[in-house]
């Protein structure tokens, strides 16, 4: 069971819904928050801090989407894990929650116990994350990445980054000229291995070569990325 301490926040504008999942949560340990509104998910995020954020894409005032992309941009919520959990199954919508800074994209109905699964799957691959990528690490390629912070250097210049670029360059970074493969890349900075993400890492990859360069980044054809010192 997760443990107790554990906050998760729950926005979703359905209070059914959100009655029903914080009773099964709080059965489950967890120390629940609900919302309806974007503005009230940033808000109450700031105020308790919660390791988790589950999100709905359709929110009163703010959307789920504009609602990530503020939180990820908050110093206080960089180590939240955001996932969203939606009816909405279009591939616009995948890509546009990852583009945001989603840790996952959960289409309904999915069964409680897989929900919780891989909301436990991911805590536990941040919390042993740094040990795997160290806290900071710099390398030939001139990149110094610092964990602790959520802050990326190229050259003695700060690169801002939203979360999953930064996991995905720390990866790639953590051994220059090693190839990751997609299922590598997608085990470690997603949590599983799993093909939809083959387009997501592509549209992360594209946006790390436009803020560190095209030559940076290096595509070994049908088999992944490696970064080049």
């Amino acid at each position: 069971m997760i443990n107790s301490s554990i906050k998760l926040l729950i926005a979703d504008t359905n209070k059914p819904f959100l009655r029903s999942f914080e009773d099964m949560f709080k059965e489950s340990g967890f120390d629940v928050i609900t919302s309806v509104s974007g503005e009230e998910t940033i808000e109450k995020a700031l105020m308790y801090l919660p390791q988790i954020i589950l999100l709905d894409i359709v929110l009163k005032g703010k959307d789920g989407i504009e609602t990530c992309s503020e939180l990820r941009t908050l110093e206080k919520l960089k180590k939240s894990i955001i996932i969203f959990y939606t009816n909405s199954s279009e591939d616009y919508s995948q890509i546009a929650a990852f583009n945001a800074g989603a840790d996952d994209y959960v289409v309904r109905p999915v069964k409680a116990n897989v929900l919780k699964s891989r909301m436990h799957a991911l805590l536990k691959r941040f919390n042993h994350q740094n040990d795997l990528l160290g806290n900071k690490n710099k390398t030939s390629t001139g990149i110094l990445i610092d964990r602790e912070r959520y802050i990326v250097f190229r050259d003695g210049e700060e690169v801002i980054l939203p979360r999953k670029e930064f996991e995905l360059l720390a990866l790639l970074n953590s051994s220059p000229r090693k190839v990751f493969t997609r299922e590598e890349i997608s085990k470690v900075v997603w949590g599983y291995d799993t093909q939809s993400h083959n387009r997501t890492i592509d549209v992360h990859v594209r946006k790390l070569r436009q803020k560190l360069g095209k030559r940076f980044i290096k595509t070994v054809k049908g088999v992944g990325y490696s970064v080049l010192p």
